[in-house]
């Protein structure tokens, strides 16, 4: 409650009326501590925020005793998204203000989260566009016999009805709809617009849904991830030459020498096809032609289907295994997994989602007065890549060139990087380097796993609806640190 009290929620209430008419709503302090509370607590369902209202005393303490419906809260995130994804930055600014933003390092990192989306629902574009067509062709049908006064609903295309009332909600959607409690769908009266509002509603988002897929289908043209491991295997495959005829050279000489019996003392020379350095950068040829086959596999597969209940998911590898309808989160985090942004990114690779969000992240330094602080950003290999590197070549940047064990120094392999990426790897090959790189994992491996015990590994809404619910969600963990802080604070006062 004091640090709800401390937020600017100027745009919450404006959005009221202010002369007096209708139902007084409740006040959006009461409902913003309320899900702020619950939230921290792992409850996120629109139901049990509000059961938790009649039986938990943190509940009851914060909403005054009064006892506000699924539906109210439902409506309250619905209504004020814009307002609830800047709660981000203004608990951020909070916790910047009692030096809780420590460290000038900030590390950015990504995993898969479910989406509420199911995996039978991506289709590919001929399907799409035959879903399309008969949906018109079953809306302009329906309109008709509307029009022309027809008492029963006719013509409705089969999965075409009103089970989904609206894109942007998903598992707490049919929570936020108003007056359906006395009867709604059944009164003939209400029944047609229902219907064809429906029936509108879903061939806009199949609408949606193609648009989303021709943008794929344009970038996996020149996917990086693909153009990364192939200029790998290009380089690979050239060094392997090189190595190889070098070292045939030394073992015809070699053998010259045994002939002459000038061979002296010393180590036997082998050929190409068995000397340990030559069978190292050949075996991580191999190993580089595998990721490229793979890349151009993962490309392939999602660059021709579209998720028709929520586009901007997609087909993701899941963390222990198998495959989910997801989306890739992304995290920046600094010292005390305290977050500066976070986002959520459509595609399984995260080579694409390091600029927006290292310029995120920089735009909330900005907004909190921490532009000074974070001088460092680092990631892992799958960040990387030359147009990256050219595009953020004005910061410090410290992305992985290799597996994270060799980078880290756990394990050894070939030293071979994809041009454009010599820069990067003599950045990292120095001690201050190396130092600032091992720091990456303490910064955000933490801080995904706080998340996802906090609140699970999926989404309750869909489309734009979901980034806002990250960004809420990236609010609530950040208000636990400031909350935990507060807690150390008082106790060594």
């Amino acid at each position: 409650m004091e640090a709800v009290g401390q937020l600017d929620l100027s745009g919450l209430y404006a959005a009221y009326r202010a002369d007096g008419q209708g139902q007084a709503p409740y006040d959006p302090a009461v409902m913003l501590g309320l899900l702020f509370y619950c939230y921290l607590k792992g409850i996120r369902s629109a139901r049990k925020v509000a059961a938790a209202c009649v039986d938990d005393v943190g509940c009851r303490v914060i909403a005054g005793g009064t006892l506000p419906s699924h539906q109210a809260f439902a409506v309250f995130f619905r209504r004020h998204r814009p307002q609830v994804k800047a709660m981000f930055v203004q608990v951020l600014l909070l916790c910047a203000a009692e030096g809780l933003v420590q460290g000038h390092a900030c590390a950015v990192d990504g995993s898969p989260v479910s989406a509420d989306a199911a995996l039978s629902a991506n289709v590919d574009g001929a399907r799409l566009a035959a879903q399309i067509t008969a949906l018109e062709a079953a809306l302009a049908a329906a309109a008709e016999a509307f029009m022309a006064g027809a008492d029963q609903p006719a013509g409705l295309a089969p999965g075409h009805g009103d089970e989904d009332r609206d894109g942007d909600e998903g598992r707490d959607g049919d929570e936020g709809r108003d007056g359906d409690e006395d009867g709604g769908d059944d009164q003939d009266s209400d029944r047609w617009p229902r219907r064809l509002t429906a029936m509108a509603a879903r061939l806009g988002r199949l609408r949606a849904a193609q648009q989303v897929l021709a943008a794929r289908v344009a970038a996996s043209a020149d996917g990086t991830p693909a153009e990364n491991a192939r200029s790998a295997v290009a380089h690979l495959e050239q060094r392997l030459a090189e190595a190889s005829a070098a070292q045939d050279a030394k073992w015809e000489a070699y053998q010259a020498k045994v002939a002459a019996g000038t061979r002296g003392k010393g180590k036997p020379v082998a050929p190409a096809a068995t000397a340990a350095w030559v069978t190292r950068i050949r075996d991580a040829l191999e190993k580089a032609r595998a990721r490229l086959e793979a890349a151009l596999d993962r490309a392939a597969a999602s660059a021709v289907k579209v998720n028709t209940t929520d586009p901007g998911s997609r087909v993701l590898p899941g963390k222990n295994g198998g495959y989910l309808q997801g989306r890739n989160l992304q995290l920046a985090a600094v010292r005390n997994q305290v977050l500066l942004a976070i986002g959520l990114h459509d595609n399984p690779a995260d080579v694409g989602a390091l600029i927006p969000m290292i310029e995120e992240s920089v735009r909330n330094c900005q907004l909190t007065g921490l532009e000074q602080q974070i001088r460092a950003w680092l990631a892992d290999s799958g960040y990387a890549s030359a147009a990256n590197f050219a595009a953020l070549n004005h910061l410090l940047l410290l992305v992985s060139v290799r597996a994270e064990a060799a980078q880290t120094g756990r394990t050894t392999e070939a030293a071979a990087v994809p041009a454009g990426w010599e820069a990067m790897a003599s950045r990292l090959a120095t001690p201050a380097g190396k130092k600032l790189y091992r720091r990456r994992s303490r910064l955000v491996e933490p801080a995904f796993a706080q998340f996802f015990a906090m609140f699970g590994r999926y989404l309750n809404y869909r489309g734009d609806a979901a980034g806002d619910e990250v960004q809420f969600l990236g609010a609530v963990h950040n208000l636990g640190k400031l909350l935990s802080h507060r807690r150390r604070q008082l106790s060594t006062a």
